[in-house]
């Protein structure tokens, strides 16, 4: 242990003052630095807010839905259901285009769905999108069975 003690003189109290002010002067940290905390420590956000964030980043990725014009699996979906649902009768339904339904149908099974209800479903849509005209001859009114084309041949799978 040092037994002299040494006390600041006035110069260096100066002294320290100048190379204190000089620091701030010359030496100030850039505000746009890079955060070097590897945890950030937030406050409590209140939910309301929370909310209210969570709404503006749902705002926004709708909006850049909208600016770049792509559809989402929704109305991906929505499209392959109208199609399927008013496939004219003047076209023949390929064996590929039952395989989708095939498929379509495992899906919404393995899923929890009832694939008689997505028959009916189908059915309803084919109702409200094709005029009864071009639906005549089939039972429009109720969901009934399975369509037959005119010929015998490529039964509509709903």
């Amino acid at each position: 242990m040092n037994t002299k003690s040494r006390s600041l003189r006035p110069e260096d109290v100066d002294k320290i003052a100048e190379l204190t002010e000089a620091k701030r002067s010359y030496f100030f940290r850039d505000p746009d630095r890079p955060d070097g905390r590897f945890v950030k420590v937030f406050g409590r956000v209140p939910p309301e807010v929370r909310r209210a964030q969570g709404r503006l980043r749902t705002a926004r990725w709708r909006s850049e839905l909208d600016r770049k014009k792509a559809p989402t699996l929704h109305d991906i979906g929505m499209s392959m259901a109208v199609a399927l649902a008013t496939t004219s009768w003047a076209n023949r339904i390929t064996k590929l285009d039952y395989e989708l339904w095939e498929r379509t149908k495992l899906d919404l099974q393995s899923r929890g769905f009832s694939v008689g209800e997505a028959k009916k479903t189908l059915r309803k849509l084919r109702i409200k999108m094709l005029d009864p005209a071009d639906r005549d001859g089939e039972e429009s009114e109720s969901c009934g069975p399975p369509i037959w084309n005119t010929d015998g041949e490529g039964k509509l799978p709903f």
